[in-house]
């Protein structure tokens, strides 16, 4: 009887040892940290690893730990997993491109 309790706590513990860190990365090393990524409407960021990455925009997924599903671009937050908010790289530009649920606000 010990033993089967003994044996499903072990078990317990593994999977939730495992799972604090249940994105796996290697650090990025030399040049391939400094890679930029093309395309990058929203801005360029680092993941967890170091690494470069877009930015994500209005309405565009975001949030997790450490942001690893990205990462909202300037004038924007992670809510429920969305980025909300305006763009401030495309404000600047001109272009008004907010999320659905945000009404922008003009000066």
């Amino acid at each position: 009887m010990y033993s089967l309790v003994f044996s499903l706590t072990a078990m317990a513990c593994l999977v939730l040892a495992s799972s604090l860190d249940f994105y796996q990365c290697q650090p990025c090393r030399g040049e391939e940290c400094n890679v930029e990524p093309e395309g990058c409407k929203y801005g360029i960021s680092r993941d967890p690893c170091g690494r470069m990455q877009c930015m994500a925009g209005p309405g565009q997924r975001c949030g997790g730990r450490d942001s690893h599903l990205g990462k909202c671009g300037d004038g924007m937050t992670c809510k429920c997993g969305k980025c909300r908010g305006c763009s401030i790289d495309m404000l600047s530009m001109g272009i008004i491109e907010c999320d659905a649920n945000t009404a922008p606000v003009c000066y």
